[in-house]
């Protein structure tokens, strides 16, 4: 009973101050670019934890409609108890119909959990794998299919899914679903954020770079904007 109090006045103050979640403010920059003055909708792929380094969790304390998704089990219980209202899938987003490997370290919640195997090897975290599950992908339109009303507009999607980004993008329907801004996490440096895959990948689709968080190092989230709009 005194944890649910402390939970009601927490997102109170929270939901009364700007005060940003996201590693780099990333959560304030979105509010500044997207100005909606109204109940928005976003779409968080690779959530990892509710409330901490999140860029969603200062929408979804505004009343927006979230839809959340990751393949750690471990969260499931993390955003049933602290954002109810959100949409959470518990799976992996890919071309779909895949089955991947999913590698989870000795933190159960460590944000360096991957499907990469190649993520794994870089950061020399072979040792630390304490356990693996076979996951099945889903393509993210048919979340968007299943989770969206026809009149909704998505106002921004964060993909951070540690090395998978580009196959998240490329199993979106472009024509059905124009989320207005896309932030996708990269550790590389501006130029070569330029001439990425990702970019390239974007701009086949009708987007452009408008600018770049940084977090440590080259480490931050590109912002991309649907210049259809």
């Amino acid at each position: 009973m005194i944890n649910e109090i402390k939970e009601i006045i927490k997102r109170k103050i929270y939901k009364r101050y700007n005060i940003s979640f996201s590693k780099s403010g990333e959560d304030m920059q979105l509010k500044q670019i997207l100005k909606v003055n109204r109940i928005g909708v976003y779409v968080d792929v690779g959530c990892w934890d509710p409330v901490k380094a999140s860029n969603s969790y200062y929408f979804h304390l505004r009343g927006w409609k979230g839809i959340c998704v990751d393949p750690n089990p471990k969260m499931q219980t993390l955003f049933t108890k602290k954002r109810k209202s959100d949409i959470f899938i518990n799976n992996a987003v890919g071309i779909g119909n895949e089955t991947l490997t999913y590698y989870m370290l000795e933190d159960a919640f460590s944000s360096m959990n991957t499907l990469d195997y190649s993520f794994i090897k870089e950061h020399n975290l072979e040792n630390k794998i304490v356990e693996k599950k076979e996951i099945q992908t889903v393509s993210l339109k048919s979340i968007l299919s299943k989770h969206l009303e026809k009149d909704e507009v998505i106002d921004f999607l964060d993909i951070d899914v540690e090395g998978f980004d580009l196959e998240v993008l490329q199993s979106n329907d472009w024509e059905r679903f124009r989320p207005k801004i896309i932030l996708v996490e990269s550790n590389t440096d501006l130029k070569n954020d330029l001439q990425s895959e990702i970019t390239k990948y974007l701009q086949s689709k009708e987007y452009r770079i408008i600018c770049k968080t940084l977090i440590s190092g080259d480490l931050g989230n590109v912002f991309f904007e649907d210049i259809r709009l």
